[in-house]
Order: structure tokens, then sequence, then C-alpha cells
């Protein structure tokens, strides 16, 4: 294996603290806000998993952790961590966490295909419905610390996409935009924002608030079974009170866009701006909407919580390039997702 480093335990030194047979492998995963692990021992296999130090704080892991095992325990398809030799569900190393899976078999996501693109929205209305009735130890406890990675506010929030934040970051990059062109995509995002200010913030959040989302509802952090059916559920990092709106607008960006080649460690392919599919999105919303039906202000909600979304891939995004690639990295096609939407949101709808 790679020497890890210098904030990065190492797998070895963090199994000794569980009571998992003799070890046989331990192969190197992927991931770009924390690592990953396939281990292999005498008892069967496992998924270590390094957390992003952003997620880390221990209100927020008994928040998750505790979000978990109410999940599985009304049946929805995910994982509660292994418990370490002290009862935790986590374990702390060299100043980060890291947490320990049972490994559950499945299969990617094939984009484009429609019945597993209604399944995805199914088992989102179900996460959402069995989420909302938990009832966590603690409140969420620690704000959400979504853009201090930036390095230009540390200002946190209690909410997910938060416009206050959002505008607090773009007006600080907008002060780094030398081309023309460049300045004139972050003055775009900055007006959007500032409606955002006006009908995804404050009343107008609340009433669409009350739910628990899981903040990150994209195919790779859900795992589905040969005949399509989602058979796991992960990567609760970021689930936190809200509006379901949000996670919605996920599914229809990440599942009912048009087919691509993504490069799983490269930053760039990632956060790369897709095309939506018209189809495959009003396949999506409809089958959500058979399990759970949204309400009129929610689905108006839908553009607006997109938009916010998709300013948030691409500033936390920009910590993870060069200082001197982030204001490209940030306005590459910035426009063109929202304004699809904003375009064909109608139609979609029905």
């Amino acid at each position: 294996m790679a020497p890890a480093q210098r904030d990065t335990p190492a797998p070895e030194d963090v199994l000794r603290d569980y009571e998992i047979g003799r070890i046989r492998a331990i192969r190197a995963g992927g991931g770009t806000a924390g690592k990953t692990w396939r281990v292999e021992t005498s008892t069967g296999g496992y998924f270590l998993r390094l957390r992003g130090t952003r997620t880390s704080g221990d209100a927020r892991l008994r928040y998750d952790h505790g979000l978990r095992e109410h999940l599985a325990a009304q049946g929805v398809p995910t994982a509660t961590a292994v418990r370490a030799r002290d009862g935790a569900r986590w374990v702390r190393a060299a100043g980060r966490v890291c947490e320990l899976y049972p490994f559950i078999r499945g299969r990617a996501f094939r984009a484009g295909a429609a019945g597993e693109i209604a399944n995805a929205a199914h088992a989102l209305a179900r996460f959402h419905e069995v989420a909302a009735a938990y009832k966590p130890p603690i409140q969420a406890g620690e704000p959400i610390a979504q853009y201090t990675t930036l390095g230009f506010s540390d200002a946190v929030s209690d909410r997910l996409e938060d416009p206050g934040l959002q505008l607090t970051n773009l007006q600080a990059l907008h002060r780094l935009a030398a081309g023309a062109g460049e300045r004139a995509n972050v003055e775009w995002a900055i007006g959007r924002v500032e409606r955002l200010t006006e009908v995804y913030a404050g009343p107008a959040y609340s009433r669409l608030s009350g739910w628990v989302v899981h903040g990150d509802y994209t195919p790779a952090n859900l795992l589905f079974s040969e005949r399509g059916d989602v058979c796991g559920i992960f990567d609760l990092d970021w689930a936190y009170p809200g509006a379901r709106c949000r996670d919605v607008a996920d599914g229809l960006y990440f599942f009912a866009a048009q087919p691509r080649a993504i490069d799983p460690g490269n930053i760039w392919s990632l956060t790369d701006a897709a095309e939506f599919d018209a189809a495959g999105c009003r396949t999506f919303l409809a089958a959500y909407q058979e399990s759970a039906a949204l309400k009129a202000e929610e689905l108006d909600a839908v553009p607006a919580a997109f938009a916010g979304r998709w300013f948030s891939i691409r500033l936390e995004g920009m910590a993870k390039v060069p200082e001197d690639e982030r204001l490209r990295f940030f306005a590459r096609d910035i426009r063109k997702p929202v304004e699809w939407l904003d375009a064909n949101w109608g139609e979609v709808r029905g």
C-alpha cells in the first residue's frame, strides 16, 4: 500500500481497535473528501472510511449514527457502523475519524435506465418518510461548516446551502476575478443567490423545512441489486434537518442527467456541468410523487433548491484545486444546468 499521508491514519492502526478476526487484505479505495479501504478478514469483508474533517465533530457523529440506526430499524437499506472494542461506532486516530462498515454487495447505478431512475426516487421518498420520524438524542448540534475550507470566511450555518454564506463567498471570489467573462459569470451567480435570499431563506425556507435531508443523494452513495432495486443508501455525513426538495433536486440532477463518463478521482470531472434529460427528470419526479407527494410550494422551490446546491458543488470543489485555478473551476458552464431547469421546470413538473 502507498504510504499514509501525514494526516491520514494507517488503516492497520485503526483496525486494531476492532474485533474482526485476522486481517487478510487491505485495498485502497477512492473518495475526494476522505479515503476508503476494502478490508478482508477471517470474519468477512468490511469497508473502512475516513470521514471529512468538516463532519467529524462529536454532535455531528452522534446525529449521523443515530439516524443510521433509526433507518436500519425501519427497513431502509443502509448499514450501521461496526462497534469498536470500546463500543463506539467510530474511532479517532491521528486527529481524524474512521468508521468501519460491513461490506454490502451491490453494483453501481446504470445511467439512463428508467427503472433504476424510478427506484432511486422511490428509495429517496422512503428515506424522507422514515427519517422525518427520527428523534435524535441531541439536536443536530454543530453548525454546518460548508464553505470554510475556501478560506474566504469562517462563518457557519444551521442549514445546508445557506444563501447568506454563499453570497459572502461569491463576493470574495468576485474580487479575485480578472477576466471579463469569468467576472460576468460570478456576477450572474451573485444575482441568483441574492434571489435565493428572498425565496429560499428565512420564512420561505422555514415553510419547506421539517424533514431530514440526505445531503448527498448521488449514485456514488447508492448501491443497486442486479434486479435494479436500491440495496444500499450510504454516506450520511451531510444528513441534516432541512427541506426535502433539496434532495429531490439532487436526484433530478444526478440520476436523471444524460449519461456521461465521469472520473471519480478527478474533481473537475465530478463537477462538470451535466445535461438534464427531460424524460429522466419526469420519471424521477413521478416516482417520488407516487411514494411521497411534494406539496405545491415544495415543487415550486425545486429550481431554487437546485441552484443553491449547484453553487455549493462548485464552491466546495474549489477548495480541492490550486488557487490560481479556482475562478476557472467555478465559472465553467456555471449557468448551463440552472438555466435549463428554469426553462424546463414547468414541463418536467407537469
